[in-house]
């Protein structure tokens, strides 16, 4: 096989999986468009007329007239993402009846696909109304997630619509949409008698796994994920706290483990050396040790922050749900959800540059081409956006 038909299969065959695959294309009101270029702004204008009220006439009397408003928000293409590998000669010559070029455009495909659906989906926070576990029973929300059971699932199935509708000033809501996981699409498949999700095939179809209710559902494992980690006292030599597989242990002298975090002299002290550690996993200071290349990878899209009462918060972005554990007498993991979508198709905005060809570069010091993939986007919940969908806390 030639590069030239290396290329074109691995076009062609990007640009198809990487459609597919893509869960925000079906969410987000999405714009492919060429010549974007990185700092540039799409600008957009919203009317407000919640100062417009409806009066009683009285004849005779003057009307009262209220006020609209205008205002003009900004997105900001400022996401340019790339996926870059080499592929030598021998691999695409000697590929016989093989398709390199058709097999890695679509694997390449679907990690670009999955990091930009990681960025949209962060943007679930920005919604203007929160629904978690109180708002299954009551009016208001409270902190705390809710956990899928027989019992709880058609309860959030049935009153997310109410909220929505309700925090939409009435707003009749259409096109809607559900955005979990597979573990929580399987545990809605199982407690709603009569549903039964295809989650094996929704990869290829946008995500979509099946409707309930008057939703469609879809399926993202790079849904926006929190954690806290509270404790009541500094934390012991040698204890652990473990991050998806990644295990950070406290220690009285620094070492060169990797993970280790000196513990300071006071509580703070040492979740500041922790938080540092999670933030820069690749660099080792007086306070901790770096991870190896394969955690740092393990912990892309995780940061942390401490407060002053003695919680550690961990977000993660495109990360999914986060599998967590610890040995620490005087702290625990006390909440770990994920951040659902419910809401009305195109809430959040996202526009990206139209897929562009492959750009292959020879190598200079070897036999060899390397394969440069990317995109260039931006994303952005309007104001009004925010309205028309729920940050639903769905625990881990």
């Amino acid at each position: 096989m030639s590069l030239t038909n290396y290329k074109t299969a691995f076009d062609n065959t990007y640009e198809q999986v990487f459609q597919k695959v893509l869960v925000a294309k079906k969410i987000a009101n999405t714009r492919f468009q060429a010549g974007l270029k990185f700092g540039g702004t799409v600008e957009r204008f919203a009317y407000d007329i919640s100062g417009v009220q409806v009066r009683t006439v009285t004849r005779g009397a003057a009307s009262t007239i209220d006020t609209i408003t205008d205002s003009n928000e900004t997105l900001t293409v400022n996401l340019e993402k790339e996926a870059v590998f080499f592929i030598s000669d021998g691999e695409v010559t000697q590929a016989g009846p093989l398709n390199p070029g058709e097999v890695i455009g679509g694997q390449v495909a679907i990690k670009v696909a999955l990091d930009l659906d990681g960025r949209v989906f962060s943007e679930v926070t920005n919604a203007y109304q929160t629904f978690t576990n109180s708002d299954l029973t009551t009016l208001a929300s409270d902190t705390t997630p809710i956990t899928l059971s027989s019992t709880t699932v058609p309860q959030m199935v049935s009153r997310m619509p109410a909220k929505l509708r309700r925090g939409a000033n009435q707003e009749i809501q259409t096109n809607l949409a559900l955005v979990v996981d597979s573990y929580a699409a399987s545990d809605v498949a199982q407690y709603l008698l009569g549903k039964n999700f295809d989650i094996v095939t929704a990869v290829f179809k946008n995500g979509y796994t099946g409707d309930i209710s008057n939703a469609q559902v879809y399926i993202s494992e790079k849904l926006k994920s929190t954690a806290k980690l509270v404790s009541s006292a500094d934390y012991g030599n040698t204890e652990t706290i473990v991050i998806n597989g990644v295990t950070f242990t406290f220690v009285t002298v620094i070492g060169t483990t990797a993970g280790n975090v000196l513990r300071g002299v006071s509580e703070a002290a040492t979740m500041a050396a922790l938080v540092a550690l999670i933030n820069a996993p690749g660099t080792t200071t007086a306070n901790g040790v770096a991870l190896s290349a394969a955690d740092q990878a393990t912990l892309s899209g995780i940061t942390a922050a401490t407060d002053a009462s003695h919680t550690v918060t961990l977000t993660g972005v495109g990360t999914g749900r986060l599998v967590l554990s610890e040995t620490c007498t005087n702290a625990s993991w006390t909440v770990n959800y994920i951040h659902a979508y419910f809401g009305k198709k195109g809430a959040i905005d996202l526009v990206v540059q139209d897929i562009s060809p492959v750009d292959m570069r020879p190598t200079a010091d070897r036999r060899g081409t390397n394969v440069f993939s990317s995109y260039l986007a931006g994303v952005k919940t309007f104001a009004d956006g925010a309205k028309k969908f729920l940050d639903v806390w769905i625990a881990a």
